[in-house]
């Protein structure tokens, strides 16, 4: 059975080792996901040096992040008992492998596909199913999972959580092939994330802060905190972006039931600690 998860879950990303579903409660606007997976590889080889030196990749660490620019301009079809959103889109493929990095802007049509059914699974494959970059790299990479947990119970998939079990995790595929080298792998990962960037995270809760109807100086210094850990996640400085929203979570929570209320405390807080979750995800 293929995996996954569809952009409904705007909120959700996978978690560690048994991947577990969070929702959180500040859905982002943009339509960005990342799905990133790490492990070790089952069989593989370099044959270009794409990864250091030509070599055999069974044994090697690897991390796969596969982002998509904007799913929501996949085709959606939708019935009480199946629903599949699919289509072309651009995006980018970052593959490490025992420390050395590949990276591939895909700008060139490929295609993508998330799909449930209500036979006591819910099921994909997300990846570039090919693609070219504009240097003319041929990139291809998947990520099957399975549950039994997800349902369609009606026009939209029925599914609020998800907490994998053993078993649900299933295999990654990656190819590629062009002027930067050509090299392939399968692996079945030990860790899987479908998360939305940190900076969309961000944004959203700026938009919600900027909305709460807090006092002026209250939304200010909330806004400038995570103004700070944008400025610093754009200079590549994961560490102090998460110190400036850990700032931020601080300051929420002792203004708790004083300048902001405390349902609006939990929404900021729960937000804030999602982007500090995923920053270490994407960093880790």
């Amino acid at each position: 059975m293929n995996t996954a998860t569809r952009t409904a879950f705007s909120k959700g990303l996978y978690a560690t080792g048994i991947l577990a579903l969070l929702i959180g409660c500040i859905a982002p606007a943009e339509a960005a996901i990342i799905l990133v997976s790490k492990g070790v590889i089952a069989s593989g080889t370099d044959t270009s040096g794409l990864f250091g030196a030509p070599a055999d990749l069974a044994g090697k660490s690897y991390k796969m992040t596969i982002t998509y620019d904007d799913f929501s301009t996949a085709y959606q079809t939708s019935s009480a008992t199946f629903d599949k959103e699919s289509g072309r889109m651009t995006g980018v493929v970052g593959v490490t492998v025992g420390g050395s990095a590949f990276s591939a802007n895909v700008g060139q049509s490929f295609g993508a596909l998330v799909y449930v059914n209500n036979n006591g699974a819910f099921s994909e494959l997300t990846g570039f199913q090919s693609g070219n970059d504009v240097q003319g790299q041929n990139v291809y990479a998947s990520h099957d999972l399975s549950s039994t947990l997800g349902l369609v119970t009606g026009p939209a998939i029925g599914m609020t959580s998800y907490t994998a079990v053993a078993g649900d995790i299933g295999r990654v595929s990656f190819t590629t092939t062009g002027p930067s080298g050509a090299a392939a792998f399968t692996a079945t990962p030990s860790a899987s994330w479908l998360v939305h960037p940190p900076v969309e995270l961000i944004n959203a809760l700026m938009t919600y802060i900027s909305g709460a109807g807090f006092s002026e100086g209250i939304q200010t210094s909330l806004l400038a905190k995570l103004a700070s850990a944008q400025s610093y996640l754009a200079d590549g400085d994961a560490a102090s972006a998460v110190q400036a929203i850990t700032d931020l979570v601080n300051e929420v929570k002792a203004q708790d039931s004083k300048h902001i209320g405390s349902s609006q405390g939990a929404e900021i807080t729960g937000q804030a600690q999602t982007a500090i979750y995923v920053i270490g995800v994407l960093n880790d």
